[in-house]
């Protein structure tokens, strides 16, 4: 079932007009598929060297484009340099701390929360 899902996404990114529909399409449906509250995606930005949220279904749409984070920041930052996903289900066994960023106030979108510090997993 999961990978008539998957076929269903890659078909209807494929035909999406733009990069922007494209990743709306996949947080939609990725975080239908998996059952999610939120599901978002960043892009790394080489020129600024910091990762963009560019869509998220969950958080405020406001956010898209505005928030970013370094390249060693967050969760982000944590999987990009490692380049492979990330299980959160094992995450109080995972000898790694990350602490979020805290962006400034102006820039924090209303639905955004970033905790102190949590542990990846």
């Amino acid at each position: 079932m999961m990978l008539n899902t998957l076929r269903r996404i890659v078909q209807e990114v494929n035909s999406a007009r733009d990069l922007a529909a494209a990743l709306d399409i996949i947080v939609q449906r990725v975080r239908e598929a998996m059952g999610t509250e939120v599901c978002s995606v960043y892009l790394l930005n080489p020129e600024i060297g910091r990762y963009v949220l560019m869509a998220t279904e969950g958080l405020n749409k406001d956010a898209v484009r505005a928030v970013t984070l370094g390249t060693s920041e967050g969760l982000i930052g944590y999987v990009g340099a490692r380049e492979e996903p990330l299980n959160l289900e094992d995450a109080a066994s995972h000898p790694v701390s990350v602490t979020l960023p805290r962006p400034a106030k102006s820039a924090l979108p209303p639905s955004l929360v970033y905790p102190s510090s949590t542990t990846a997993g």
